[in-house]
């Protein structure tokens, strides 16, 4: 594949056409321009239409809150505005209520167990909903919370304790997995980490810090995926926000840099020839909160791989990785991975370029 790619780069010099690989994402260019901070900021405006749009009317008409459609879309406009983007704030703040108001709102969002419910005799029934950790998460981005959304964010917390493994671990179902969003159980155990420091400070219960302090032990214990792009990405993520140096962190930002591909963006499995929006946001994010910066090349390049490859609508063309039937990449519908993949290219896209509040 490497030869390929080589004499395909070759050939891009001979022609002004679109060149892409016959298994890549459709509409990336056969040259990566360079874009303006104006062209950034139209890129992250778009990607904001698109994500409201398309996380309301997931809502609406599936009446679920899946992580790909409410918390990651939530987490991307919370952020965005922070960094002087326009987004719904009404939309935000109606559905952030919807789905944490109360216990009663949290169930019927279907996330959370209703006890009323016939207990789910399959083995997935036994293990955390990935709704809760996500939500949670998306909710530490948001600038304030009432106390009835507080006192859903310590449910979401005791369930998620309720459900650990006395290894500190979470049974993750390898044959009901949805790439990338359940990539692996480091990467969900890494979501959940993330999800249960926000609620075991030093005034809560002694069981959430004993979950935590377990559930850390057990992932810095488990061993990276070498082919899982996102592993990597997502401890580096825990890394800055537990406060590690960055001499620390040094040799994933290095590895993290040195998959980046020659058309500037990253792909989700190594090795793989595919860039796409999930694995470039993710990686930009986690990068920027590591302390690196829009002009640096390797950042700028990516920066500039997703304003190139936006489509008019504000997603990003993406392959499917999702195995319902069993078989790699067999799903037919794409907007699950459409709207987490624009929700990474906005939340990396806006942390580098903030936008004026004038």
């Amino acid at each position: 594949m490497a030869r390929v790619s080589l004499v395909a780069l070759f050939l891009l010099g001979f022609s002004s056409k679109v060149f892409v690989f016959a298994d890549e994402p459709t509409g990336v260019p056969s040259a990566i321009p360079s874009a303006a901070v104006e062209q950034v900021h139209q890129t992250i405006d778009r990607a904001i239409g698109y994500l409201q749009a398309e996380s309301a009317a997931w809502l609406k008409t599936r009446k679920c809150a899946a992580c790909h459609h409410l918390p990651m879309p939530l987490w991307a406009l919370s952020e965005a505005a922070q960094q002087g983007y326009a987004i719904d704030q009404k939309y935000l703040k109606e559905t952030t209520e919807s789905l944490l108001g109360s216990r009663e709102k949290l169930m019927s969002s279907r996330i959370f167990p209703n006890p009323a419910d016939t207990p789910d005799p399959r083995p997935q029934g036994r293990g955390l909903n990935m709704g809760l950790p996500f939500l949670a998460v998306a909710s530490q981005a948001m600038p304030e919370l009432d106390e009835g959304q507080k006192q859903s964010l310590k449910l979401i917390a005791d369930e998620i304790v309720s459900k650990q493994q006395p290894d500190g671990s979470w049974e993750f179902f390898a044959t009901l997995r949805r790439p990338p969003i359940n990539e692996s159980q480091t990467t969900d155990a890494a979501w959940i980490i993330m999800a249960l420091t926000a609620e075991a400070g030093t005034d809560a219960p002694e069981s959430r810090r004993v979950a935590l302090a377990k559930a850390a032990t057990w992932f810095d214990a488990a061993l990276p995926s070498a082919n899982l792009h996102q592993d990597r990405a997502l401890r580096l993520l825990l890394g800055v926000r537990a406060g590690k140096s960055r001499e620390s962190l040094q040799v994933t930002i290095n590895e993290l840099l040195a998959l980046q591909r020659p058309d500037g963006g990253w792909s989700q499995t190594v090795p793989e020839p595919k860039s796409d929006a999930f694995a470039t946001g993710q990686t930009l994010y986690v990068l920027s909160l590591a302390g690196r910066a829009a002009n640096e090349p390797e950042i700028k390049r990516g920066i500039d791989f997703l304003v190139a490859t936006q489509t008019p609508d504000g997603s990003w063309p993406m392959i499917s990785r999702s195995t319902p039937d069993g078989s790699p990449g067999s799903s037919k519908l794409m907007s699950p991975i459409n709207c987490a993949a624009a929700s990474w290219a906005t939340l990396g896209l806006a942390k580098l370029s903030p936008k004026s509040r004038n």
